[in-house]
């Protein structure tokens, strides 16, 4: 008897120890992933290489059916994790590599766009991070307007994020150092933002705070300046709608030189003065609108206005002054439409008109784009990915931007021309 159960019992510990085994086994605390995002195709203008109708002056412009380019993004993640599966740190590094129809880009080597370490759940689940990254990006997707974008392309950054104020949302807050070609110029920013703050049980507010300074330029003989931004969003979200309106404001260096980079503007361009950073300002009013049921609708609305003081006066050829304020305005309106005709296939149709006012170059005019595609998509969802797009666009602007829209350097096509046709093939994927 003794036996059998000494036999019993041995068998159990065998068993929990043999649990306990496999359970040991099992756990990794290193943790390696990969994602990133492709945008890839072919594409034709009037019969040449496809290209961008976009307003003079300006980046941004309705996305689908609009994109002359090739894009990558490739990440590596390591994560170390605790048996409790709290992610303790990570390090990240992402390469990039955009290249335009036509361009032969691809024979360099993708640039480093991220590489960061981060240290998770310090104090208050607040995480510090010590690299350069891409900084809690905000965009418009159908534009690809990234209206908040502080730290591509910066030289490195450090921060501290997700700092929980009890029933307030959380701070955040990062210091920035970007350099400037090989020039010996720096610029330096601090961003603050207080984030997620309850309104109510569907909306929150956001806060923005920057300040940054822009050393002098011996080279391009630019002296020491200094800027400032500051703003808001609302954001809503219930059932199938979220909502984002914003205010934006941005003085001397903290205006950047693309929604692409958190840079500080040239103030010189083809060796003439653009901006007097010292006076120079920008507005940004944004709406941007989404519902989507994932069984039947899907749009996307989006409403844009932004002004753009030079803070510089207006000259004539001769140099004489002709008033005290040069400026431009940027008024966009439009929308992406999807109709589900089941969860493979779906119709879409995006328009949109962009108007654009520059008292600086006397150049005033619009331009109305319409695209339609038949998209071959994964899964129900307006930004479900990856999508297949066979796509026509037709484009007509003003006769002030004849030879400045609708022209690349592949395609000098519709250079006499206010209106022209694209179509072709894109396929997008993100993971």
């Amino acid at each position: 008897m003794k036996k059998k159960t000494f036999m019993k019992s041995g068998c159990f510990l065998l068993t929990i120890l043999g649990v306990q085994l496999c359970y040991s086994q099992k756990f990794n605390p290193h943790q390696f992933t990969v994602n990133g995002y492709i945008r890839t195709g072919i594409g034709w203008t009037d019969g040449g290489q496809m290209v961008n109708f976009t307003t003079p002056e300006n980046q941004h412009k309705f996305r689908m059916g609009n994109e002359a380019n090739h894009y990558g993004e490739l990440q590596f993640n390591y994560k170390y994790r605790n048996k409790d599966s709290v992610n303790l740190y990570e390090v990240t590094y992402m390469m990039a590599k955009y290249i335009p129809y036509g361009g032969d880009e691809y024979k360099q080597f993708p640039e480093t766009s991220q590489l960061y370490g981060k240290i998770n759940k310090v104090v208050k689940n607040a995480n510090l991070w010590i690299g350069k990254r891409y900084y809690d990006r905000r965009n418009v997707e159908s534009l690809d307007y990234f209206w908040i974008n502080s730290a591509q392309n910066s030289q490195l950054g450090v921060g501290i994020e997700n700092y929980q104020v009890k029933n307030s949302g959380n701070l955040n807050l990062a210091l920035l150092r970007f350099k400037y070609g090989k020039n010996d110029s720096h610029s330096y920013v601090a961003d603050f933002r207080y984030l997620d703050v309850p309104v109510s049980e569907h909306s929150k507010l956001n806060f923005l705070g920057q300040y940054s300074v822009k050393t002098e330029d011996e080279i391009l003989n630019t002296p020491r300046c200094s800027g400032y931004a500051f703003g808001g969003w609302w954001t809503y979200s219930k059932d199938h709608i979220t909502h984002t309106s914003t205010v934006l404001f941005r003085k001397g260096s903290s205006i950047v030189e693309s929604p692409y980079s958190g840079k500080t503007i040239s103030e010189f361009a083809d060796g003439k003065g653009m901006y007097d950073l010292d006076r120079a300002n920008s507005l940004d009013i944004i709406n941007n609108f989404v519902y989507d049921d994932k069984r039947r609708h899907a749009i996307q609305g989006s409403l844009t206005y932004q002004y753009r003081d030079y803070g510089i006066g207006n000259v004539t050829e001769n140099g004489l002054l002709l008033d005290n304020k040069s400026a431009k305005n940027w008024f966009s309106v439009g929308f992406r439409y999807l109709y589900y005709i089941n969860k493979h296939f779906n119709l879409a149709l995006e328009a949109g008109n962009d108007y654009m006012k520059s008292n600086k170059t006397g150049i005033e005019g619009s331009l109305q784009k319409i695209t339609f595609s038949p998209q071959i998509s994964w899964d129900y969802g307006y930004f479900s990915r990856p999508v297949l797009r066979p796509f026509i666009t037709y484009a007509h602007w003003s006769d002030s931007f004849v030879g400045m829209t609708g022209t690349s350097n592949f395609n000098m096509k519709l250079l006499n021309k206010n209106h022209g046709i694209s179509f072709g093939l894109q396929f997008e994927i993100w993971w």
